[in-house]
């Protein structure tokens, strides 16, 4: 039988006291009250989850303080830098399901996609700032833990099922469904969405010279490609669908459970490749499968150990179309031309143990070791490309007809062979073996208005060697209204294998990489006072070794930032309905980098840098902002109960005018991205079994543009004087831009 869980709250009776007393656990590995976990926290919780409409995860992030977002609505649906720190792609930022690791081995990245249900979700813990200590290797900066309910949660034996239709504009349409239940020891829980949409057509988006279809259809610039077509589409054409899915779950009994993470996303390429480059309609996938064994047992009151198995399976493929400009035509417009596919696969072995000790009331001591065994790919298998890229079942010395690869034809040309779906396993050659050790210890004392904690790590991996890397924190409450907290942590972030060995034409391997490092000192004010809560923290990290989009270490960072939270609530004034509640996020991020690039001549410059190793004259240390971070961002949301049962969420996001990444052309010509405001609505109606949503994003239909990711090298050199097409300055778009006016529809039904 059925039954709702008892302890579900109504969705607009939510207190800022709840918020207060929430437990969290992603500060130091175990359960602690938010206001003294020793970290930078921010939390969302279910009911939040309800009020604001969100249906994934990039609705979470853009409404958290701290984050500058990149949207392709691609296979990286969209790239998110924590705290100011620009990346190729979501690589720094470690991304959980109830503390288990969801990003990918071989590229550190993690798809922001649409493949994670929301139905379950108990709430979603941000800790900012390094936390190498804590999680070992990549918790660089910061990590985004996502805690599902679970069935040994329920107040009493049953069962609970959730389940929620999607649909909106670009038809799309979801189902996202949570069950769980308990029977005495016996419990589990299980999280599954089903996701597929056309995405949004260039006529939804504001408009930008690269992203037209004029460019796709060229035949200068394309030739043969034009003849072929893929899911029944022709080249030429702009199509980018999303279809993806996942599943989570959990079979426990007593201390022993069995989990599941799977998810798969299948994506076109967006508006991340400018279309005289690259065919946006493809499928770019990832898959990841992970099966763990946890079993935890407590000798005593005192004594805890929990031992944890992980086998991971997970791949990346797709295919592509790409033209290469021959810059020895006539200004660049004919093309070297390719149809490939792609592909990598690794696996991994993964044991930990770890224990813990409550010596007394006040010392709490955690120790553990680690042990992973991985089997990487090397370099992509791509089969009907280039002569630099690899491909297991390709004659090295067939060169195509212009010795420039098997795979290679000219624009000009009438046909090209093409062979797609032809790759399997990985060959053994492309492997590569790596082994990862690790051990930390932890301890925190607490006394009556102050705790101290400290954690020392240490990780060796076979490739790059040790590291130790320690944290310390202290809290006081000064009174039961404010509460103070100083953060020493550090961090390191392991080179991706896809940087180490995963190279090709067009992208830069480097088997030399150094792994990057972090320090970071953090002050943090906790205010309370009523129906007001202040979260402030103020930081500086400073980095070093870089890793570039191009594969290379490039010297140092500097960023200090402030971010402060706040939430007020108050009685509704208007309505016989629930307390008015609302929050404002406010960041301030400056970020500089020790190295620039010179835009004459097409390299990065500086102390750090490969030119430097060629040319003294290039060798000067520059210290110049970075570009892409938003000095000032507001979140500021607020959610009117109108009666019992129905609410309006009104979110609004502000990001200011910002300078372009430093290797963006634009930045050489001076050019910078305007500020914008968003303005998304959720009308939400709800009874204890049904909800109901309808979200407007982008209410006033705003003209909006993102930051290109990686090189960002297109420019914006569109046409000449003639109004002909000019080709880019390089793969990666400028500028992405955005959809305009758009809308969704949820039904929720709990049983």
């Amino acid at each position: 039988m059925l039954q709702a869980q008892s302890t579900e709250k109504e969705i607009f009776s939510l207190t800022l006291d709840d918020l207060l007393e929430l437990s969290v656990t992603s500060g130091s590995d175990r359960a602690e009250k938010l206001r003294h976990t020793p970290a930078s926290i921010q939390v969302l919780t279910k009911e939040q989850i309800k009020q604001r409409g969100y249906t994934h995860l990039t609705e979470v992030i853009a409404d958290l303080s701290g984050f500058d977002l990149s949207t392709s609505y691609g296979s990286d649906y969209t790239t998110f830098f924590q705290r100011g720190y620009r990346t190729p792609s979501t690589q720094r930022t470690l991304v959980m399901i109830n503390g288990i690791i969801n990003n990918q081995l071989w590229s550190h990245d993690f798809p922001a996609n649409q493949q994670i249900p929301l139905t379950g979700i108990e709430r979603i813990e941000v800790l900012s700032g390094p936390a190498g200590a804590v999680y070992g290797p990549n918790a660089f900066l910061g990590v985004v833990n996502i805690i599902t309910q679970k069935g040994k949660n329920l107040d009493e034996d049953g069962h609970d099922l959730k389940m929620q239709a999607q649909m909106a504009a670009y038809d799309s349409k979801g189902l996202d469904f949570t069950i769980l239940g308990k029977q005495q020891s016996l419990s589990y829980w299980l999280s599954a969405k089903a996701y597929e949409s056309d995405g949004p057509g260039l006529e939804d988006m504001s408009r930008w010279g690269f992203v037209d279809e004029k460019y796709l259809s060229d035949e200068r610039f394309w030739g043969p490609v034009l003849n072929y077509s893929y899911n029944g589409v022709p080249y030429g054409k702009y199509v980018s669908k999303n279809q993806e899915h996942g599943v989570f779950g959990e079979i426990s009994y007593d201390g022993l459970t069995a989990g599941i993470n799977h998810w798969m996303t299948h994506n076109g390429y967006g508006v991340q490749f400018s279309f005289d480059r690259g065919q946006p309609n493809a499928t770019w996938s990832r898959k990841t499968s992970l099966y763990y064994l946890e079993h935890e047992h407590t000798f005593s009151l005192d004594i805890k150990i929990k031992s944890f198995y992980r086998y991971r399976i997970e791949q990346r493929y797709g295919n592509w179309a790409e033209a290469s400009p021959d810059a020895q035509s006539e200004q660049s417009r004919y093309s070297f031309v390719t149809i490939s596919d792609w592909n990598s696969a690794s696996t991994s072995n993964k044991f930990r143990q770890d224990y813990e000790y409550q010596y007394s009331d006040s010392l709490h001591l955690a120790a553990g070791i680690k042990y992973e065994r991985k089997e990487l790919t090397k370099a992509y298998e791509i089969c009907g490309y280039w002569a630099s890229a690899y491909c297991s079942f390709e004659d090295d010395d067939d060169l195509g007809p212009y010795g420039l690869g098997k795979g290679v034809y000219y624009s000009t040309d009438n046909t090209m062979p093409v062979l797609l779906g032809a790759l399997g396993d990985m060959d053994a050659v492309n492997l590569i073996k790596t082994t990862d050790r690790g051990a930390y210890l932890r301890a925190s004392l607490k006394k009556s208005s102050w705790s101290l904690s400290g954690a020392i790590r240490w990780d060796n991996n076979s490739t790059y060697g040790t590291f130790i890397k320690p944290r310390v924190a202290a809290t006081y409450d000064y009174n039961e209204r404010n509460t103070f907290k100083l953060i020493y942590a550090t961090a390191f972030q392991e080179p991706a294998p896809i940087q180490l060995y995963g190279g090709w034409n067009g992208r830069n391997s480097n088997p030399d990489l150094l792994p990057e490092e972090v320090q970071d000192l953090s002050f943090i004010w906790y205010y309370q006072n009523g129906p007001w809560f202040s979260d402030f923290s103020l930081y500086h990290s400073r980095y070093k070794n870089v890793i570039k989009e191009e594969s290379e270490n490039a010297g140092k960072r500097d960023i200090t930032g402030i971010e402060w939270r706040v939430k007020y609530e108050l009685d509704n004034p208007w309505f016989d309905a629930p307390q008015i509640s609302s929050y404002l996020n406010y960041s301030y991020t400056y970020v500089t980098s020790y190295i620039n690039y010179d835009h004459q001549l097409n390299v990065w410059v500086g102390k750090d840098t490969q030119a430097c190793q060629t040319d003294n004259t290039l060798c000067e240390e520059h210290q110049v902002q970075l570009g892409d971070i938003a000095p000032h961002k507001i979140n500021l949301g607020i959610n009117l109960p109108v009666t019992q049962r129905f609410s309006i969420n009104t979110r609004f996001n502000y990001i200011s005018s910002k300078e372009f990444y430093l290797s963006n052309p634009l930045r050489d010509a001076g050019v910078k991205l305007a500020d914008s405001l968003t303005t998304n609505m959720a009308l939400v109606w709800n009874t204890k079994s049904w909800s109901v949503h309808f979200k407007i994003n982008n209410l006033f239909d705003s003209q909006l543009y993102h930051s290109g990711v990686a090189q960002a090298n297109s420019g914006s050199t569109f046409t000449d004087e003639n109004a002909d097409l000019l080709r880019t300055g390089g793969f990666y778009n400028s500028i992405l831009p955005q959809v305009g006016r758009n809308w969704e529809l949820a039904i929720t039904a709990s049983f």
